[in-house]
């Protein structure tokens, strides 16, 4: 007798999941992924930024790639904010104290889920 069949699964999932941490062509198909979900969630609402570092940080193969990943997501973030802005990007610059607020939100709320990472 071999067992449940969730025992199964789980070992499945742990061996997918091995697979995109280590192997650098099913990670980027799964960065292409994760990144999408993340600015869908992101847009939404800015706890979507701490679940897309989540995201990023449980798919990287370390910790500190997984912050890496998450402060690159931060910028890609910000880039979008900018464009969406478009002419009034200026105007937004400006506004201190409030773009620090942003741009800290966009680099530190996506790296503190990348320690997820570091749980999982």
């Amino acid at each position: 007798m071999t067992g449940s069949g969730s025992h199964d699964e789980s070992h499945d999932y742990e061996r997918v999941l091995d697979r995109v941490r280590t192997e650098p062509r099913a990670h980027w198909l799964a960065v292409l992924v994760v990144v999408p979900i993340g600015l869908i969630l992101a847009w939404l609402h800015w706890l979507g930024l701490v679940v897309a570092g989540a995201l990023v940080g449980f798919i990287s193969p370390t910790v500190w790639h997984g912050l890496a990943g998450a402060l690159g997501f931060g910028v890609l973030v910000l880039a979008a904010f900018a464009i969406g802005l478009g002419d009034s990007v200026w105007r937004a610059l400006e506004m201190t104290p409030a773009i620090y607020v942003t741009v800290a939100s966009a680099l530190g709320l996506p790296a503190l889920g990348a320690f997820v990472r570091g749980l999982i």
